[in-house]
Parts: C-alpha cells; sequence; structure tokens
C-alpha cells in the first residue's frame, strides 16, 4: 500500500476527517445565509460573501493543523513508526504527509471559494465586479503561505515526539506568538504616548510592529486580495480586516520575503530531526 492510500485512510477512517470536511463545505453556506440575512437591511455586494467565506473557515483551518501536527508525529506510536521507517525513508514520510495535507486543504479551501464567488454573484449584487488579477495575485500569496505553513508544522513536530505536546507548541506559535507581540505593541504604544494614533497605523509607528511585519505568517491577510473590486482599484483604498487601508499589491511583502528564506530552514531542521530520532 503507497503512503498516499495510507494517509487517506488515516483521515477519513475516523470523525476527525469528516468534521474537517463538515468544517470547510459548511463554511461557504453560511457565508450566503449571512449575506442573505444581512442584505435584508444593508447592500450586500458578492465580494463580500469572499470575506465571509475566508472569516468561517477559520475553526477549520485550526482543525486542519491539528491533524496534520498529529498525522506528522507518528513517532508516538512506536508500532506505526517502525511499520513506516522499514518501508519508507524518513524523505518519503515527511514529503508525502505534507504534500497530501496541502493539496487536501487547498482543494477543500479554493473549492469553497469558487461556489461562494459562483453563488455569491448569482444572489447577490454583482455590478462592482471583483479584480482577476488580483485574486491570482492573492492565489499565489495563498500557495506561499500554505508552503511556510507546510514547513512551522513540520519543525514543531520535529520538536517533539508526542502527538499532544506537538499540537500545542503548535497553536503556541501560530496563536501566542501574535498574541504576545500584540499585548507588547500595545504597552510600547502606551508609553510612548501615541495611542492616539490611529490602529491601521500602529504597525509602522511601533517598533514592535515593524518587527512583526517580517513575522510569515502574517502572509494570510492577503486573502483579501480575492474580493478586491474595481471601486477598491479606483479608490485605491481596501478593508483588511476591518480597516481601511491603501490598496497595495506590495502589501505583506515583508512577510512573503521571509516565508520563501524561512521556509527551506523549517524544512531542513524538521528533516535532520526526524533523521536523527531514535524510536
Amino acid at each position: 500500500m503507497s503512503l498516499w492510500k495510507m494517509e487517506l485512510k488515516h483521515v477519513f477512517r475516523s470523525w476527525r476527517g469528516w468534521l474537517l470536511l463538515l468544517g470547510y463545505v459548511s463554511a461557504s453556506p453560511l457565508a450566503i445565509i449571512a449575506g442573505i440575512f444581512i442584505d435584508r437591511s444593508y447592500d450586500f455586494a458578492y465580494d463580500q460573501v469572499i470575506d465571509f467565506y475566508v472569516l468561517f473557515t477559520l475553526p477549520a483551518g485550526l482543525m486542519f493543523i491539528g491533524i496534520v501536527v498529529s498525522s506528522l508525529s507518528f513517532d508516538s506510536n512506536k508500532n506505526l513508526s517502525i511499520f513506516l521507517r522499514l518501508r519508507f525513508s524518513v524523505r518519503q514520510i515527511l514529503v508525502t504527509k505534507l504534500v497530501f495535507y496541502f493539496l487536501l486543504s487547498s482543494v477543500f479551501f479554493l473549492a469553497g471559494l469558487a461556489i461562494s464567488f459562483i453563488v455569491g454573484g448569482v444572489i447577490f449584487d454583482s455590478s462592482d465586479t471583483i479584480s482577476f488579477t488580483w485574486m491570482l495575485w492573492g492565489l499565489l500569496c495563498y500557495f506561499v503561505g500554505g508552503v511556510f505553513w507546510a514547513g512551522l508544522m513540520s519543525f514543531t513536530s520535529g520538536m517533539f515526539m508526542g502527538a499532544v505536546a506537538s499540537v500545542l507548541f503548535t497553536l503556541a506559535v501560530i496563536i501566542g506568538f501574535p498574541v504576545v507581540s500584540g499585548v507588547l505593541m500595545t504597552v510600547e504604544m502606551l508609553m510612548r504616548g501615541l495611542m492616539e494614533t490611529a490602529p491601521n497605523e500602529w504597525e509602522n509607528v511601533s517598533y514592535i510592529g515593524r518587527v512583526m511585519q517580517w513575522w510569515p505568517a502574517n502572509i494570510g491577510d492577503t486573502t483579501a486580495f480575492f474580493a478586491i473590486t474595481d471601486s477598491e482599484i479606483a479608490a485605491d483604498r481596501v478593508s483588511i480586516q476591518f480597516q481601511e487601508t491603501d490598496l497595495d499589491p506590495f502589501f505583506r511583502m515583508k512577510s512573503f520575503i521571509t516565508a520563501l528564506v524561512s521556509t527551506p530552514i523549517l524544512f531542513l531542521f524538521a528533516w535532520r530531526k526526524y533523521s536523527r530520532r531514535e524510536v
């Protein structure tokens, strides 16, 4: 049996895989239903369906991280570890698992995105069309971010043999790091007497904010490029994370560069940790 078939059976033989599928599949209908209710009181354009869809996929994304890290912690199960290592090289195991889950998440996410785009365009106002060029740019950033997440999860999974410890460490890095930096940024702004600064300018004024511009995970903010409309291009303004900012194709470019540079390093570190691990 190939590793691809084994991984597919591993995902969907338990409730975790089906719950993950439900999380992605339900995100698009939820976005559409939310749009229908909002449209009763306010004008709701079809590009907003995509914004809501991306928001509703966050729980599925966190669930997906747990499943991937758990799968990469195969050394926590001695019998499974011996079975895999006797039949495949460490490189084959890691590459197959990471590519499989990268493709799986991409298919789930992009399928829901396509449904939201098509159905939203039929039901809601589509006079202000979405820019296909900006959508392609957002798609490139999405794939680069996905590869970085694969590298980060392989790195955090390689730190511990236990699945629980690996999952908790991964969530601590993904969630804890931005939370801590946000608190420190607020404290810095208070100490410098700059709390009157507009929130969307904090990362340009704060020293911590400037450093955080290089944090690779921030490339996830470029999902806003999936729903850039002609009117936003004309106004040169866009709403990202509920804040108005200038429309800039190089938005999160620092994170983009850091993701490209750090991903091979994370993969190399993970491969060395798994190769030198005694089971």
